[in-house]
C-alpha cells in the first residue's frame, strides 16, 4: 500500500511539474502531438488587454512563407489554443506566434516545429530540440526553438502600418481603407468642417453617417391654408387653359374626395374635412402630377 502511494506521489509531482513547464508565457508556447493528423498548439499570455491582436501561423520552411491558421477573437485571455486539424503527413511543419500590442508595436515568436522518425524497431519518437536528433533518416524535421521574441526589421521593433477599415452609412459599404495617420487627417475634417458624424466601431472599423437634413415644408402657391379665416384657398393658373383635379386625403393617405376645379380663385370650407390636423393632397394638370403637398386646418370644428 505504502508503494503505491509513493508512486501516485510521485506521479502528481511529475505532473505538477509538467504544469509549471507549460506556464511559460509568451513569447514561448508549446507544441505537441496529439495523433498524426493533428498538433496542439497552447500559449499562456500575460499581455491582458494590452494585446489587441494574435494569432498562430503554419509554414512548411522555418523562417519564411507562414500563412494564419488561427485569429484569436479574444487575444487577451491569459491562457488559449488551437488544434491544426490540417497538419500534412510526411512534410516538414513550422509553427510561431504573431501579436500586436497597443500603440503599434507587432511581434514573432521564433517558429518552432515537432520532428518525428521512425527508430530500428518501428516505434515512433518525437523531439522538440534539433540539437536531440538522431542521426538517422528524418521523416519530419526541425527549425530552431527559441524563446526569445523575434523582432521585425533586423530584430528592431518597429511601428506596424496600421489601417483603418471607413464605412459609409453601413458596415455593408467599404468606402475607403486608410492608413491611421491618413484616416486621423480624415476624421479631423469630418468633425471640424461638415455636419457628419464618425462612429468607432473596434479598433480597426469606423463608419461615417451623412448628415441628412431634416426635409423642410414649404406651403403649396395652389392649395393653401389661409390662416385669417382657416379656408382652405385654391389658387390654380389658367384654368381655362387646362384641366385641374385635386385629390384629398388623410394624413393615414386615407383618400377623402376629388374635386375638378374651373375656376382660378376657389375656397373650400374646412367642414369638408371634418377635424383639424394635416391634410394631403395630389394636384394633376392635364392628368400629371404637378404637386403633391400638405395643408393644415389649424382649429378643429
Amino acid at each position: 500500500m505504502k508503494r503505491f502511494t509513493s508512486i501516485v506521489f510521485f506521479l502528481l509531482v511529475f505532473l505538477a511539474s509538467n504544469a509549471l513547464k507549460a506556464q511559460d508565457t509568451l513569447p514561448k508556447f508549446s507544441i505537441r502531438d496529439i495523433n498524426d493528423k493533428k498538433i496542439l498548439i497552447t500559449w499562456t499570455s500575460t499581455l491582458g488587454d494590452s494585446c489587441i491582436q494574435l494569432a498562430v501561423q503554419r509554414s512548411f520552411d522555418s523562417t519564411h512563407f507562414f500563412s494564419t491558421i488561427y485569429s484569436a477573437q479574444s487575444p487577451e485571455l491569459p491562457q488559449n489554443g488551437v488544434v491544426d486539424l490540417r497538419m500534412p503527413k510526411g512534410v516538414k511543419v513550422f509553427y510561431r506566434i504573431f501579436y500586436v500590442l497597443k500603440g503599434g508595436n507587432y511581434f514573432f515568436t521564433k517558429s518552432i516545429g515537432l520532428y518525428s522518425f521512425m527508430d530500428n524497431k518501428g516505434n515512433k519518437s518525437t523531439f522538440e530540440n534539433p540539437t536531440d536528433h538522431p542521426k538517422i533518416d528524418k521523416s519530419r524535421e526541425i527549425g530552431n526553438k527559441t524563446e526569445e521574441p523575434i523582432f521585425h526589421d533586423n530584430q528592431q521593433a518597429t511601428e506596424v502600418k496600421r489601417y483603418i477599415n471607413v464605412f459609409k452609412r453601413t458596415t455593408d459599404t467599404l468606402y475607403r481603407q486608410l492608413e491611421y495617420k491618413e484616416f486621423i487627417h480624415l476624421r479631423d475634417s469630418i468633425i471640424l468642417k461638415t455636419k457628419d458624424t464618425i462612429y468607432t466601431i473596434d479598433e480597426n472599423n469606423t463608419i461615417i453617417k451623412p448628415f441628412v437634413a431634416k426635409p423642410f415644408w414649404k406651403a403649396s402657391s395652389y392649395v393653401f391654408n389661409n390662416i385669417a379665416n382657416n379656408q382652405i384657398n385654391l389658387h390654380l393658373p389658367s384654368p381655362k387653359l387646362h384641366r385641374y383635379r385635386i385629390v384629398f386625403f388623410e394624413e393615414n393617405g386615407t383618400q377623402l374626395f376629388e374635386i375638378k376645379p374651373k375656376e382660378d380663385n376657389l375656397i373650400l370650407d374646412n367642414a369638408n374635412f371634418l377635424h383639424g390636423g394635416w391634410f394631403y393632397f395630389d394636384l394633376y394638370e392635364d392628368e400629371k402630377l404637378k404637386e403633391h403637398n400638405k395643408f393644415q386646418i389649424m382649429i378643429p370644428f
